[in-house]
């Protein structure tokens, strides 16, 4: 898992490299060269839902990102995800338990040919999370969970996206991620200890300057 991390971490350390702007149209006056060789400074904000296979188990995932984007081609800023899964009942424990938690940290992402109406983007979330074994419970006057056990992991999830350049500040995009994390500090009555390594797939919507 260290290894994983360091690979991604100096890939998005390098991405800057190879994200300059080939555009050769004039420079507008609202226009500037940044350090990273592109010619415009950006921004974005996005939301998403998924679904992911966490334990086995179909899951649903909310996320939310925003950063900045240099000559068009390249970003970086900060994202997180949430995340449940479908319960399953442990009969050791007479009790049905599902999974829920979430992760965050900081992300970069390579944007290619990003003026094409279509195009690709490859963002990396890289950071920490934490997930709970949470049991429902069920008395004579009210319904509620109760957290049975909980493990702080480090995760690293490259992903691959399809945007669509909706207008010149909205973009819509469908993605197919795998999510790489540390080994889970929970009874395997509960989870197994890769329960989250695994793939995710949704849509999302992105608002900005692009």
């Amino acid at each position: 898992m260290k290894k994983i991390l360091i690979l991604c971490s100096a890939f998005i350390l390098t991405i800057p490299v190879f994200a300059q702007d080939k555009d050769t149209k004039r420079i507008g006056q609202d226009e500037f060269k940044t350090i990273f060789g592109g010619k415009t400074v950006g921004g974005y904000g996005s939301l998403g839902i998924g679904y992911a296979e966490i334990d086995e188990r179909p899951a649903v995932t909310f996320d939310a990102r925003g950063g900045i984007i240099l000559g068009h081609s390249f970003a970086l800023g900060i994202g997180g995800s949430s995340f449940i899964n479908a319960s399953r009942y442990v009969q050791a424990e007479n009790k049905d338990i599902s999974l829920t938690g979430g992760y965050g940290g900081l992300f970069g992402e390579i944007i290619i040919f990003p003026k094409k109406r279509v195009h690709l983007s490859f963002p990396v979330l890289a950071g920490i999370g934490a997930i709970s074994a949470t049991s429902a419970n069920e008395s004579n006057v009210d319904y509620y969970n109760i957290v049975e056990q909980t493990s702080i992991f480090m995760f690293a999830e490259p992903s691959v996206e399809v945007e669509f350049n909706f207008t010149r500040f909205f973009r819509f995009c469908g993605y197919f991620s795998y999510r790489f994390t540390s080994d889970l500090d929970l009874d395997e009555l509960y989870a197994a200890h890769d329960a989250l390594t695994n793939y995710s797939a949704g849509i999302r919507v992105k608002f900005g300057k692009f």
